[in-house]
């Protein structure tokens, strides 16, 4: 640059200094400074000295202050080339970032710019001071054009691009004229630059021409003439720091799992400007740049939706940075006008308003906190908004969402609903539980639209119909953690499917590929495609949304978009976010709904066609459920919650329990709830015991007739074609269960009932009879302890007893789980208690309050106030607020049970009299050699060994007392030899008659889960479990179809006789339940305390403490396997049999029936589904004790259990 030249700039610069300061003193607001029309580069490095010199620091954040400023300048209805010189500066600042950075080392800062312009070191110099950098703003400013159109052409695609342009020339023969120029341009650009994205990479400065000219043509062809953008108006949001930062998406919205009231710095780190783009006129560099301020201010706003008729938007913004009042509010702005109002002043000060959409009938949808929740696993901090519906007549607005955590995105569906995001946390995998939700504008009949039970998407927000496609919207799938409310773009179906990857169509990019179905928490950080956000469909082909061009780049712009791989910028800001674009146009209004809420009544009635429709309930046979047990979640207060707070792998939110009532033989029922309030279902066999698991909620609406199918059927199933018992009946009343509605805890239902039966031995004083050693359980201890701040303060006879109950815990498998996956008989205690403990029979009432205990995922806190100081404030906050906001007029009562009270012990009358046991005398018979063996091919190279089992007679049942249902003793003859398999059936094995079997997963304790569960598929050498004794009968007669053999399941004689391995005396082939069980058995060892995990993706506490390592176990030996070993990895026994104890409990043919064994007395003959049938050998999970040769338990023939798998027999 020549001296000259300098001196202009230098003289410029003066004269624009001076002007600023002149305009500044006069009151002018140094936004107006007229140096940018000139120079945009020269204005905004004398607007960053100016920073500096009023207040001081560093030259980087300099920069950005005075390019926020400049931008932040622009009067409304700005156009062309201010708007074009203002972005510029915003540019240059990104640009020159890293020099200004640098200048405290100025060899740095000078070989930093050198690279940025392309220009020799030596050119550049030492660069100490944005002064320095004045010479080069000819190179700056075009350096900035530069990028700027690389930025523009990112993501060129000529293959995509003829795609879209043939699909054009179809559709749109008539308006889409230029068709066949378009494609004839495009092959010319493929002969002259064959591989536009190395060109693009790659290009200099030089290139500057070819770069504008692929830009250019792009925009041509798909955007300015495309029919589908009709006058090419679109409305966005503009963002941008105003605090000498750089602008970043990451700061620029809430997390995944927060509201409006967590938004970064309360949004007042931000200016926004919601903004008009005229995409039909371009200028300088062939985008489009004129632009009209339709409203500004300096906070964030966001969350738009434009009404019908195109001449008003919604709004969400702080409401005022300089009262001290709540932070967020609804407004609306008059584009006629230019006005804005607040839309919900009127709502209570202590809440916050956000993300509204209009209806049709006038009204709108918005979010609230007046719930006064907060979300559990961060203590509550982040506030809770729920659905509420305004009428601005009167501005009366009633609640219509009763959920735990967040709703987000509602908006209209074409048929007049509403679609919105809700997010779910109870007792289910909370990184991946947010399901589109669908609903009428009153609030009634919410459910399921896609993601119901779904591992993928974790999230999807931002949902929006496609126009004339039902059933067809676009959304972004993102993560729970990592990337905030940006992802990938994926159009969906949901006539294919409502889980996880059965209705996604495609991503964007993605043309004729698959969505793989993956799970991880941070699903979409890494990507190496763009994230997008906000999108909005103009078709099934074409969509508007914002978009991070580049991996990394921390701004959004404006894109438009399709299915044929095509991402088109239509701004190229390195600096600004812009967000939430679409089209400035009226839309067509949905039908309106009719209200059908009733508002002088606080009751709804629920109608259920069949039980027994849907994935929930599969395998429960027709006419086990009897009972429908009903209760509600009392959810966290703001800051208050977590894992621990209600109890040891427990709930997040206190259990308010109703009530039960019938199910009809046909499986239907019909019931009076309770509205405006969270309900949950579970499905009750004949003693009390949960088939199905609901882990989720439903509300109903003030006079609503809910009605659903089944237990989580498809929104895509039809109801049956018949008449139900419950279409002929009245609503049933609740029936209550043991008194009147209350919340349930330990200390109210469960320590009573310890109290009356248990006590007299659970005392913290009697031993376990030998051979083993130490203190049985105490139960009657009620003092308290706890671990510190992570887990809750229970008693201590609640620490003791929840290790011998099994349960889903706060998450679990997200997955529709196996029907009775956790019911009460598969926990140790009820097993115990079951089979006689100690003499011990319980009352019904006492089992049932055990039970439902158990059913209930084992609370021990029956109320939040106590746990915060501040709880009972905030509840009452929250009651006060339904009575305001709904019809539910409900004071927080912590209702408790007066009918029982602790009081004088009964003494268990059966402890004394535990019966001696003679030794057992039986002599083992002498082998001849090694057994037997058979091999049988089951096809696709895998095989089963068998071994032959001679005949013989031994003495069966307990060789010393276990409970009794192992007595009495009975002599029992083999009369005849028979095979057994080596090992339990295995996965490879079963796949050869159920190829796509799969045993599932093992549920994970703790919060924070990343996967289902422990993985019980990884090895085909593993048993396979959960299968019923239905499902063995049938592999057993397939096998025998197969070999032309007699395959069967072992009688419990058979099984047992076998198991002994020719011993006899003694609890184990290898010794007794003291004995070192290791070399022999995978049984419940040391390594079970990895169980006890923590942290995000959980993983084994290092030496965890009893608190975490609680599941019952041998303190002493370790088999090295904490679940599944594969078949045949310990020491056999004298059979050549492996694992008869221990790995998987195994099926046998009888019925479990009381003692003395006949095998002649029908036990061994065909049943039905509910038939119980003997398991039999224990399995990883149990201790030596309940796993010997003679431990018997059983189970309904169709039941699927997860520690159960079988082996069977070939008799002669």
């Amino acid at each position: 640059m020549n001296t000259a030249s300098l001196l202009a700039i230098s003289s410029l610069l003066a004269i624009s200094l001076a002007s600023l300061h002149a305009q500044e003193a006069a009151g002018a607001p140094a936004a107006s400074m007229r140096i940018r029309e000139a120079d945009p580069v020269v204005g905004l490095i004398g607007l960053a000295l100016q920073e500096m010199q009023k207040n001081g620091g560093k030259p980087q954040a300099a920069l950005y202050q005075a390019a926020s400023k400049a931008l932040a300048a622009q009067p409304q209805n700005s156009k062309s080339a201010l708007f074009g010189d203002a972005l510029c500066m915003t540019d240059a600042a990104v640009l020159l970032a890293p020099v200004a950075g640098s200048m405290d080392k100025p060899e740095q800062a000078g070989a930093k710019l050198a690279d940025i312009l392309g220009l020799p070191r030596d050119k550049t110099g030492n660069i100490s001071s944005l002064n320095d950098l004045l010479p080069f703003a000819n190179d700056i400013q075009n350096a900035v054009r530069f990028q700027k159109l690389k930025l523009a052409a990112s993501n060129y695609d000529y293959d995509a691009m003829e795609r879209s342009i043939d699909y054009l020339s179809r559709k749109y023969s008539k308006t889409y004229a230029r068709g066949k120029e378009h494609l004839s341009t495009l092959a010319r650009y493929r002969k002259e630059i064959p591989d536009p994205a190395s060109f693009i990479r790659s290009a200099k400065a030089k290139d500057m021409d070819k770069l504008n000219g692929l830009v250019t043509f792009r925009l041509q062809a798909l955007v300015h003439d495309n029919p589908e953008m009709s006058e090419g108006n679109i409305m966005a949001v503009r963002r941008y720091a105003l605090s000498g930062d750089r602008t970043n998406r990451t700061q620029d919205r809430p997390a995944n799992w927060q509201g409006i009231t967590s938004m970064p710095g309360n949004g007042k780190n931000y200016r926004s400007e919601i903004i008009r783009l005229h995409t039909k006129n371009s200028g300088t560099d062939s985008l489009p740049n004129q632009l009209d301020i339709l409203h500004a201010r300096n906070t964030w706003c966001g969350y738009t939706d434009l009404d019908f008729g195109g001449g008003k938007i919604l709004f969400t913004s702080w409401t005022d940075p300089d009262k001290k009042r709540r932070a967020w509010d609804l407004f609306e702005l008059d584009l006629a006008t230019g006005n804005t109002q607040n839309v919900t002043s009127f709502m209570p000060e202590d809440t916050d308003s956000s993300d509204a959409c209009y209806l049709p009938d006038g009204r709108i949808i918005f979010m609230n906190t007046s719930g006064y929740q907060g979300v559990p696993c961060v203590t509550g901090s982040d506030w809770v908004g729920n659905a509420h519906i305004l009428d601005r007549k009167d501005n009366n607005a009633r609640r219509i969402t009763f959920d735990q955590d967040n709703n987000w995105c509602p908006t209209m569906l074409p048929d007049g609903r509403v679609l919105f995001l809700r997010w779910e946390y109870t007792e289910s995998a909370h990184y991946f539980s947010r399901i589109l939700m669908s609903m009428n504008p009153d609030g009634t009949d919410q459910k399921e639209y896609y993601g119901s039970n779904s591992y993928w998407p974790n999230s999807l927000f931002d949902a929006q119909a496609i126009p004339g496609k039902p059933g067809m919207f676009a959304g972004i799938v993102s993560g729970h953690h990592g990337e905030k409310r940006v992802g990938e773009l994926v159009i969906f179906d949901i006539n294919k499917g409502r889980t996880e990857t059965d209705g996604a169509v495609q991503k964007i990019p993605g043309y004729g590929k698959e969505v793989p179905n993956i799970i991880k928490d941070q699903l979409v950080n890494g990507l190496s495609t763009p994230m997008f956000a906000e999108p909005s469909p103009l078709s099934d082909a074409y969509f508007l949304a914002s978009c991070n061009l580049r991996p990394g780049e921390p701004s959004m712009n404006i894109v438009l978009c399709d299915k044929f791989d095509n991402i088109v910028p239509l701004t190229a800001s390195s600096y600004c976010i812009y967000a939430e674009p679409r089209l400035l146009q009226p839309t067509k209004k949905p039908a309106v709904i009719p209200d059908k809420v009733k508002l002088d009544t606080d009751k709804a009635t629920v109608y259920i066609s069949d039980i027994y429709q849907g994935r929930a309930i599969k395998g429960v046979p027709e006419g086990k459920a009897k009972t429908l047990r009903v209760f509600m979640s009392e959810y966290s207060p703001r800051n208050t919650g977590g894992h621990y707070v209600m109890g040891m792998e427990s709930n997040w939110d206190v259990k308010v329990l109703y009530g039960t009532t019938p199910i009809n033989k046909d499986g239907s029922a019909v019931f009076e709830v309770p509205a405006n309030l969270p309900l949950t279902l579970q499905v009750l066999d004949d003693e009390g015991k949960e088939l199905v698991q609901m882990r989720s909620w439903f509300s109903a609406m003030p006079g609503e007739k809910l009605s659903c199918i089944g237990c989580h059927e498809s929104q895509n199933e039809a109801p049956p074609a018949r008449l139900t018992e419950a279409s002929r009946q009245a609503p049933r009343q609740i029936d209550q269960w043991y008194g009147p509605a209350r919340t349930f805890g330990f200390m109210t239902e469960v320590q009573p009932v310890l109290d009356r039966n248990c006590i007299s031995c659970h005392n913290g004083q009697t031993t376990y009879p030998a051979p083993r050693t130490g203190t049985i359980p105490n139960f009657a201890d009620t003092s308290k302890i706890g671990t510190g701040s992570e887990i809750g303060t229970f008693s201590k006879s609640y620490w003791a007893l929840h290790p011998y109950v099994r349960r889903n815990g706060p998450e679990g498998d997200w997955r529709n789980m196996t029907a009775a996956e956790f019911t009460a008989d598969t926990s140790e205690l009820i097993q115990l208690l079951s089979k006689g403990h100690q003499g011990v029979k319980l009352g019904k009432e006492d089992m049932d309050r055990l039970v439902t205990w158990i059913d209930l995922n084992v609370p021990y806190r029956s109320a939040w106030e106590g746990e915060r100081p501040h709880n009972a404030e905030f509840m009452k906050k929250r009651y006060d607020y339904m009575k305001l906001f709904t019809t539910t007029k409900r004071d927080y009562v912590t209702l408790t049970d007066t009918d029982y009270k602790p009081g004088t012990p009964i003494a268990s009358t059966a402890a004394p009299n535990t019966p001696r046991l003679a030794p057992v005398t039986d002599k083992p018979a002498q082998l001849a050699g090694e057994p037997e063996q058979m091999k049988l091919d089951l096809g696709n190279g895998v095989a089963m060994n068998l071994r032959r089992i001679p005949a013989g007679t031994f003495t069966m049942g307990s060789t010393r007392y276990e409970t009794p249902q192992e007595l009495p003793r009975t002599k029992c003859t083999i009369s005849k030899p028979y095979w057994m398999g080596e090992t339990e059936i295995t996965l490879d094995q079963y796949r050869q008659f159920d190829p796509s079997y799969k045993n599932g997963v093992y549920d994970m304790h703790n919060k924070d889960q990343v996967k289902p569960g422990y993985d019980m598929d990884t090895d085909g050498r593993n048993p396979v479990i959960r299968i019923s004794h239905e499902k063995a009968m049938e592999f057993c007669r397939w096998l025998s179809k197969k070999t032309g053999k007699k395959v069967s399941l072992p009688t419990e004689a058979q099984w047992e006789y076998a198991a002994r391995g020719n011993t006899a005396g003694q609890d184990f082939y290898f010794g007794s339940i003291v004995d070192d069980f290791s070399p022999y058995a995978n049984l419940g060892d040391v390594s079970l305390k990895k169980l006890a995990v923590r942290g995000v993706d959980p993983q084994p506490i290092n030496n965890p403490d009893r608190f975490f390592d609680f599941v019952p176990r041998s303190e002493k030996y370790n088999d090295n396997h904490i679940m599944l070993a594969p078949a045949g990895s310990f020491k056999p026994n004298a059979y050549g049999l492996y694992d008869m104890i221990g790995n998987v409990a195994e099926w046998t043919r009888s019925e479990y029936k009381p003692y003395p064994y006949k095998d002649d007395d029908g036990r061994n003959a065909p049943g039905n589904a509910d038939t119980v049938r003997t398991v039999r050998g224990g399995s990883w999970r149990d201790r030596p004790e309940r796993a010997t040769s003679s431990w018997r338990w059983g189970y309904p023939a169709w039941r699927s259990v997860y520690n159960v798998g079988f082996r069977v027999v070939i008799e002669d």
